[in-house]
């Protein structure tokens, strides 16, 4: 493994996921292509740091959707189905 790397990966708190996953990609690289992301791993971060908080926000939005139609059924139907 790339020291360099994994100290970048402890900097920026990276799941054991993402850094087995970018650790993967990273040794499929070109030695140049390496050295560009070790160089700018900065904004390589702070991408997948905004791509992650758009996954949670759309999780959160799911979810609340999801509670929304639970409710909305069980007002409807909730006598109905403990009636059968």
């Amino acid at each position: 493994m790339n020291t360099r790397l994994e100290k970048l990966f402890e900097i920026y708190n990276f799941s054991e996921k993402n850094k087995y996953e970018i650790n993967q990609i990273f040794w499929l690289l070109p030695m140049k292509k390496q050295q560009n992301l070790l160089n700018n791993f900065n904004v390589f971060a702070f991408k997948i740091q905004q791509i992650n908080k758009e996954i949670n926000l759309e999780r959160r939005i799911l979810i609340w959707d999801l509670f929304q139609d639970i409710e909305s059924f069980y007002s409807n139907y909730g006598d109905k189905i403990w009636n059968l």
